[in-house]
């Protein structure tokens, strides 16, 4: 995955994945929206072909934009563990 910083400051993070889609783009987008300093966070597909997406973070200027990328991913790892813990009992992987 080959990540591109565009823009960045206290308040907005634009940054470009390329090769990437919708999948990634509204998990993170969908996680970024629940923290309460995060005023918009979204994505558009660069193209429909070749893919790649931009996402756009804005916060309030009480958190980094960087940060609250960080604590996204963290929180999805988290989920994703947990839910791996889940189905290794419910089908004893």
């Amino acid at each position: 995955m080959t990540i591109k910083v565009i823009k960045y400051d206290d308040k907005l993070l634009e940054l470009e994945f390329e090769k990437e889609d919708h999948t990634i783009g509204n998990l993170l987008r969908s996680y970024l929206m629940k923290d309460k300093h995060v005023k918009l966070a979204g994505y558009r597909v660069l193209h429909p072909i070749t893919g790649g997406i931009r996402l756009v973070i804005h916060t309030d200027g009480e958190e980094n934009p960087k940060d609250a990328l960080i604590n996204a991913i963290q929180k999805i790892e988290e989920e994703t563990k947990e839910l791996q813990e889940k189905l290794k009992g419910l089908f004893k992987l």
